[in-house]
């Protein structure tokens, strides 16, 4: 069921990228000469989900100029290449283009999940440190900005993030009790990432 499921995730997801692109040369995804920064980031991330880097990469590039709300220093521009740029593998890159802060709340949430999976995979001395302090933005400022439900699947990715970084490689027995901590957690952000570090620690 859950092959079958996962399978049906991924058609969803092509037919979604194909969508994206007809719509972008017939330009519905613009509306004034820009393109809503929701939908830079759905269109550029559905791309990469799909494995369709080098299209997301000229996406990203071609409409940087277009984004709606953008400002001076191209920050939603950055945290897409910055997305991009974890995606391929280049974690320390990635961490060079992460806006320091954002006024947009979905974009504040995705930079400090990106720099914290960038850190991660660095092996990083600072990530125990950044990840305390997420958690501390989830108890006191996200009480103004997010509803409980966004404040619980982004405490949910906290945790489990945690529980990783203080687990040891190549231990399978800790790698199973991760895995099937995180099954049950699917409505955490950043679960495919998630599953995948924890049946990693393995090491086989």
């Amino acid at each position: 069921l859950t092959v079958w499921a996962d399978y049906e995730q991924v058609e969803m997801e092509l037919v979604l990228h194909e969508l994206h692109k007809d719509n972008l040369k017939r330009g519905f995804m613009h509306y004034e000469g820009k393109i809503n920064r929701s939908k830079y980031w759905m269109v550029s991330h559905t791309a990469m989900k799909v494995n369709d880097f080098a299209w997301a990469l000229e996406f990203i590039e071609n409409y940087k100029h277009e984004i709606r709300d953008e400002n001076e220093t191209q920050d939603l521009y950055r945290l897409n290449l910055a997305n991009y740029l974890f995606r391929v593998g280049r974690f320390s890159e990635c961490l060079d283009n992460i806006p320091a802060t954002t006024p947009y709340v979905d974009y504040l949430l995705h930079g400090k999940r990106l720099e914290l999976k960038a850190l991660y995979e660095l092996r990083s001395e600072l990530l125990p440190y950044k990840l305390d302090a997420f958690k501390m933005f989830l108890s006191r400022t996200s009480q103004k900005l997010l509803s409980e439900n966004q404040r619980q699947i982004h405490s949910d990715f906290a945790n489990l993030l945690h529980q990783l970084i203080h687990s040891l490689p190549k231990d399978a027995k800790r790698s199973e009790l991760l895995v099937k901590r995180v099954l049950k957690k699917k409505q955490s952000a950043e679960w495919p990432w998630l599953l995948e570090k924890a049946k990693a620690l393995k090491g086989i």
